[in-house]
């Protein structure tokens, strides 16, 4: 048996802006840094055999706080990088409703207008999990990337359809604990930040 921990990287400032990022490369806020010290004191004393990070600055940034308190060196996996939201790169939430509305009212659930598609969204993530479960079936292993990443991966290890994924929250610098064991795979913990108090 092995825990998975997913958990969001630090809060950037467009994220205290409510911007969609995206694949811009935006690095960790002041607080976004104080998180990632608090994270990784939280997890530093677990037993953990891997750490991955996507690839974009405020993931690596929150994963190297985390990598130096367990004394792991990174792996880092571009697959893990945030949701590619094409034209609503940079845009507030309501600049992109006076913009697209039509997106807003209808095309959310089918993927961004110049970005991924949900379909797109979904192989990703379901490639990214069987590859990491067939390298780590019995590890412990901590992943940080991002909020549509680690929702689109809940919906499609509980099988709730990726229609549903804006259902529930996923703060930044949470933790997501997920047990892999013969029985299966079960949500041990979802959006813990009690450590960041």
């Amino acid at each position: 048996m092995g825990s998975i921990y997913l958990v969001r990287h630090g809060i950037t400032q467009y994220n205290l802006e409510n911007r969609f990022q995206g694949h811009l490369d935006i690095p960790l806020s002041h607080e976004g840094v104080k998180q990632a010290t608090k994270l990784a004191r939280y997890l530093e004393n677990n037993k953990i055999d891997a750490i991955y990070t996507s690839d974009l600055k405020r993931a690596v940034q929150t994963a190297d706080y985390v990598a130096q308190a367990i004394n792991l060196k990174l792996k880092i996996l571009p697959s893990l990088r945030e949701v590619d939201v094409g034209e609503l790169e940079g845009l507030k939430w309501h600049e992109v409703k006076r913009n697209y509305p039509e997106w807003v009212r209808t095309g959310h659930n089918y993927g961004y207008p110049g970005g991924e598609t949900r379909s797109e969204i979904e192989r990703r993530v379901y490639n990214i999990w069987d590859s990491l479960i067939k390298r780590h079936s019995s590890d412990n292993i901590v992943l940080v990337t991002h909020g549509g990443i680690i929702k689109a991966l809940i919906c499609h290890l509980l099988g709730i359809s990726q229609e549903n994924r804006s259902s529930f929250i996923i703060d930044n610098c949470s933790v997501s604990t997920i047990i892999v064991a013969d029985s299966g795979v079960k949500v041990k913990s979802l959006n813990n930040t009690v450590y960041l108090e």
